[in-house]
C-alpha cells in the first residue's frame, strides 16, 4: 500500500504538468481565434466604412443589426446608434416582412443574393427603392449576413422614362405600320390585279417584290381593241414616297390610255411628262427630281408588232435563245438636266414563239451570291436565257427561286418588277 501511495504521488506532478500543457495550448488557440475574430471585425468595419453603398451587417436568425455603416445611417435618416437598436425588418413595410424574411433566408442558402423587390422605410416614412445584395459571414462567432443597399431611385426613373418613350414610339409604330397598311389596299385597289394580265394575255406573269408594304415600282396595262399596253415603271424612291408618285402614275397611265385613247408608247411618254410636270409643279425654288424610269410597249396583236419606247426603260426580247436588248431614250419621266426632245418610238415585228421583259432596276441592284456583289444587268440576262425554254408560269417560279437563293441573307435593296410575255 505504501508503495501504492509512493506512485501515485510521484505522478501527480506528471499529471499536473500535462493538464498546464493542454490548458495552455486551449488558450493559444482562444487567443488565435480572438485574434482572428478582431481581425475579422476589423476587416468588416473597413468594408463599412469603404461602401459607397448602405451596409448592414445583420443577425441571421431575429435580423437584429449589428453595424451600420454612415452611408446606410443618411440615406434612411437615422443615427448609427439608433440602426443598431432595431433589426433589418423593422426597415421593411408590413407588407413586405414575409417577403424579407424569404429574400434572408435564400441568401443564407445560396451563400449570397441580388434583389430589388423590398425598398426599404427611412425614418420619416418614406420609402427608397433599393437593389439589395446579400452574402454570408460571421460577427462576433454567430451566423450574420453582410447586407449591402443601392438607392436606384433614379435608375428606375430614368428606366421608367425610358419605358414610357418605348411605349410611346411603339404606339407610334403600331399607327404608321396601320396608316401603311392602309395606304398599301389603297395602291392596289388602284393598280390593277397582276392575274388580269393573264386574262388578257394567257402566257404572262409579274414578278413584284415590293422592299417595303408599299411600292414605288408600278406595272400598268390595260387592252383598248387589239392593242395592249403595258408599262413597268420605276418611282422615285421606295416606301411610302414612292408609292404616292405611283398612284400619280397610274391616275396618268389611265387618264392617257383609257380616257384619251392613246396606245402609242412615244405619245403616252410625252403626255406622262407633261402630266408628272403640271402635277408636281412647284415654285419653293428647291431642285426637286421626282418622276419614273418607265419601259413601255404596246402589243399589236393584229399586225403582230411591238411598239416600244423607253425612259430610262429597257425591253429585252427573247427569240430563238438570243436575247435582244432596246434601251429606249436616257430620259426620264420628270425633270432632266440634259436635252429635252421627243421620245423615240421603235416597231418590232414579231415572230411566233417571242418573248418580251419589261423590269425596274430592284432586281439588277439586288446585292447576293457568293461574293454578295450586285446580280447587273447582265445577271438578269442570263437568267432569263437559262430559263427561256420553259413555260411562263415554270419560268416565273425558277426566276422567283433564283432570286430568293440568289438574295439568301442579304437585306432587299429596292422593289422588284419583272414582267414576262410570251407571244
Amino acid at each position: 500500500m505504501e508503495l501504492t501511495v509512493g506512485l501515485a504521488l510521484g505522478a501527480l506532478p506528471v499529471a499536473l504538468l500535462g493538464a498546464s500543457v493542454a490548458l495552455s495550448a486551449a488558450y493559444d488557440r482562444l487567443q488565435k481565434r480572438n485574434q482572428r475574430t478582431e481581425q475579422d471585425r476589423q476587416s468588416l468595419m473597413e468594408i463599412l466604412e469603404g461602401s459607397n453603398d448602405a451596409l448592414f451587417v445583420i443577425n441571421f436568425v431575429n435580423g437584429k443589426i449589428y453595424q451600420a455603416n454612415e452611408r446606410a445611417a443618411t440615406m434612411l435618416g437615422y443615427t448609427r446608434e439608433e440602426l443598431m437598436h432595431l433589426s433589418i425588418f423593422q426597415l421593411h413595410p408590413d407588407e413586405y416582412l414575409q417577403r424579407s424574411s424569404i429574400r434572408i433566408a435564400d441568401a443564407w442558402q445560396n451563400k449570397g443574393l441580388i434583389y430589388e423587390d423590398i425598398p426599404l422605410l427611412t425614418a420619416q416614412g418614406d420609402l427608397i427603392e433599393v437593389e439589395s445584395s446579400a452574402r454570408v459571414t460571421s460577427y462576433d462567432g454567430k451566423p450574420a449576413i453582410i447586407l449591402f443597399a443601392r438607392d436606384i431611385r433614379d435608375r428606375l426613373a430614368l428606366q421608367r422614362r425610358v419605358n414610357e418613350q418605348q411605349a410611346l414610339v411603339g404606339r407610334q409604330n403600331r399607327d404608321l405600320l396601320s396608316s401603311i397598311r392602309y395606304a398599301q389596299r389603297i395602291q392596289r385597289a388602284v393598280l390593277p390585279e397582276a392575274d388580269q394580265l393573264q386574262a388578257i394575255l394567257p402566257e404572262s406573269f409579274i414578278l413584284f417584290r415590293p422592299r417595303d408594304i408599299v411600292s414605288g415600282d408600278l406595272y400598268w396595262f390595260a387592252e383598248v381593241g387589239d392593242h395592249v399596253v403595258i408599262a413597268a415603271a420605276d418611282c422615285t424612291g421606295h416606301g411610302v414616297p414612292g408609292a404616292l408618285l405611283s398612284l400619280i402614275g397610274a391616275s396618268l397611265f389611265q387618264e392617257t390610255v383609257i380616257e384619251k385613247g392613246i396606245t402609242a408608247p412615244g405619245a403616252i411618254l410625252e403626255a406622262l411628262r407633261e402630266g408628272y410636270a403640271h402635277t408636281l409643279n412647284r415654285n419653293d425654288g428647291d431642285d426637286h427630281r421626282d418622276g419614273m424610269n418607265v419601259g413601255l410597249v404596246t402589243l399589236d396583236r393584229s399586225a403582230n408588232k411591238l411598239l416600244y419606247a423607253g425612259a430610262y426603260g429597257p425591253v429585252y426580247v427573247l427569240r430563238k435563245g438570243e436575247l435582244i436588248e432596246h434601251k429606249g431614250d436616257r430620259m426620264p419621266i420628270g425633270q432632266h438636266d440634259g436635252e429635252v426632245r421627243a421620245f423615240a418610238q421603235e416597231v418590232i415585228q414579231l415572230q411566233a414563239g417571242d418573248r418580251f421583259y419589261l423590269f425596274s432596276d430592284g432586281i439588277c441592284d439586288q446585292f447576293g451570291g457568293p461574293m454578295g456583289k450586285k446580280l447587273r444587268s447582265a445577271g438578269l440576262k442570263q437568267w432569263l436565257l437559262d430559263t427561256g425554254d420553259l413555260a411562263m408560269d415554270d419560268q416565273y417560279q425558277a426566276i422567283s427561286d433564283r432570286f430568293r437563293q440568289w438574295k439568301g441573307k442579304e437585306e432587299q435593296v429596292d422593289d422588284v418588277l419583272l414582267i414576262g410575255v410570251q407571244v
